[in-house]
Formats: C-alpha cells, structure tokens, sequence
C-alpha cells in the first residue's frame, strides 16, 4: 500500500497511533473526523520532518495523500451535501481505487517537482500578474494539485544555485494562513507565486499549500486558473473576513 512509506506516530487528544491507521478508523466510520484536529496532525508531521537529516521524498508523497483524504472526509463531515438523486448509485470500489492511484501519482509527481526546488532561488515579482479572466477549477483536492504542479513545471528558476546560508525558520501552517489572509485583506485576489516568492525550500512550499488548502475547505478562499498552464489565482471566499484566523480545534 503507498502509505507503507509514511512509518509515523502522531498524538491527539482523541487518538494516539500510526497516522494510516487514524485515516483507516475514520473510514470505518469507528472516530467521527470531526473530533480530529488536522491543523494539529500537519504541525506534528512538519515537526517531524524538520527533526530528520533528509526528508524522504516517498514519505512526504504519503503523507500528502493521507492529509488529502482526510481533508476530503473532513469537508464532507463538515460541509451540506446535494441531494441524492434517484438514479445516483454507490461508486464501484475499482473506481474508487483507480481514482485514489492516480491522486497518488499527482502527488509523486509533485513532490518530483519540489525536490527541484531544494536548495534554489525563485525569482521575486515586483508586481503582482495583470487581473486574468479566469475560469473556475472544478472543487476537488485533485484538481488543485494538478492546477500546483502545472504551475510548478514553468517556475524552476534558472539561476545556479546560491551560496548555502543558514537555515530560515520555518513557517507554521498557521503562519502561511495569516500572510495569505493578510494579502488578501489589501487586495481582493492574490497569484500562488506570492506565498512563496521568498522561498524555494520544499518544506515551506508544503506548508503554503497546506494553508490554501486549509482555507479552501473553509471556504476561507476560492482558487482558480487562467487556462491549463496559467496563473493560480486566490480570491475572497464566501467565508472570508478581515480578521479571519486558522483556529486549531480541541
């Protein structure tokens, strides 16, 4: 199984075990996910891998899969779901199955591309992209991965790589939450490149995509791209206010 790789032990008021084994109770439908803090099982994880010498590339593609499913079940716990029609049958479990694998291949194909990134420069935008016409992604965890990795392929700096500084501090998903909240609290849309202008560390890269993420699911924030390859574009969301903060539940 993919998350074979992903040997991790996490600790929560309602839960202490192996993060496959928290995703494989919820579901069973054994621990409500509502009960389950993800900001708190995300901080852990990034913990965790600032603790190691190298970050194992397999291990960070597993983990991005678990946290996806559990940010999936977690939003339709959450969320009111349409109406089911007369006609709508269960979703066969080889599709389901199919549809999990080639999730799993995005977010390997991802995590290829931020190993690209370790080490790099990225080029600082002195202003932000002119306003797009930009066409809605449809609502789902997938297509805004792939809409990143797009992104991602025309980013890689061309620069040589700089001289090898001490390393930053790195960002909280909590932290990424507020600069994006306070981006968007000046202007009614900011592009993906924003949030990680200042970086190309893979760790921080993560955590930015975790916050949208994050957001997104709280309708925080709406995100959209201008064509296949084109600008990602994060606007107000129907949930968004001023003093939004990520509140970490209990």
């Amino acid at each position: 199984m993919f998350v074979d790789h992903l040997d991790y032990t996490i600790t929560l008021p309602v839960f202490e075990g192996p993060l496959e084994l928290l995703l494989r109770l919820i579901e069973r439908e054994e621990l409500d996910i509502t009960s389950v803090a993800l900001a708190h099982v995300a901080e852990q994880y990034l913990a965790h891998v600032r603790s190691m010498e190298a970050p194992d590339p397999a291990s960070l593609s597993a983990f991005l899969v678990v946290a996806a499913r559990l940010l999936l079940l977690k939003s339709r716990a959450l969320l009111p779901q349409p109406p089911a029609t007369d006609d709508a049958a269960p979703d066969d479990d080889d599709d389901a199955l199919v549809r999990q694998l080639q999730d799993y291949q995005r977010f390997r194909r991802l995590a290829a591309l931020l190993r690209l990134y370790e080490g790099r420069r990225m080029y600082l935008r002195l202003a932000p992209p002119p306003a797009p016409r930009a066409a809605s992604l449809d609502h789902t965890v997938a297509d805004l991965i792939a809409a990143i990795q797009r992104r991602m392929q025309l980013m890689l700096p061309l620069d040589p790589p700089p001289v090898a500084l001490p390393a930053p501090k790195i960002v909280t998903v909590g932290d990424m939450v507020e600069r994006i909240r306070a981006l968007l609290s000046e202007r009614s849309w900011i592009a993906f490149e924003e949030i990680t202008s200042l970086t190309a560390r893979r760790i921080e890269i993560i955590v930015a995509f975790w916050a949208v993420l994050e957001m997104w699911k709280r309708r925080a924030v709406t995100v959209e791209q201008t064509g296949l390859f084109g600008a990602i574009v994060i606007r107000h969301g129907p949930g968004f206010v001023a003093g939004w903060e990520l509140e970490v539940e209990g």
